[in-house]
């Protein structure tokens, strides 16, 4: 009696353990994860088109600063000249002569007699 306690004790435990086992490998029914598919072609990237924005009110700002950055440029680039950063020009683009008294005139451009 005790032998086939034993007997039915053991199928009992190899038929748990065959179904427990098989119940973990991965099945055509139950995959478990997915294989990735081999394709010979490549996929297609789609190519998204970048929208046209010109008009926002954010780069219709930057392109004014920019404008005036530039202006300013322009500016202190003519302002660097002789004409107008030395004193002795007197707005001139070249300096006025230095006459002798009796020989000065009234200058007509900028209101000084030299």
């Amino acid at each position: 009696m005790q032998q086939i306690r034993f007997a039915c004790l053991l199928a009992f435990l190899l038929t748990f353990l065959l179904t427990v086992g098989h119940a973990q490998s991965p099945d055509s029914r139950d995959p478990g994860q997915k294989k990735a598919f081999h394709s010979p072609q490549s996929p297609k990237v789609t190519k998204r088109k970048k929208q046209k924005v010109e008009h926002s009110a954010r780069y219709e700002f930057y392109k004014r600063v920019e404008l005036a950055a530039r202006e300013k440029q322009k500016i202190l680039k003519q302002l660097s000249k002789a004409q107008f950063s030395d004193h002795r020009h007197f707005g001139h683009k070249k300096m006025p002569k230095r006459r002798p008294t009796h020989k000065i005139r009234y200058c007509n451009e900028c209101g000084i007699r030299h």
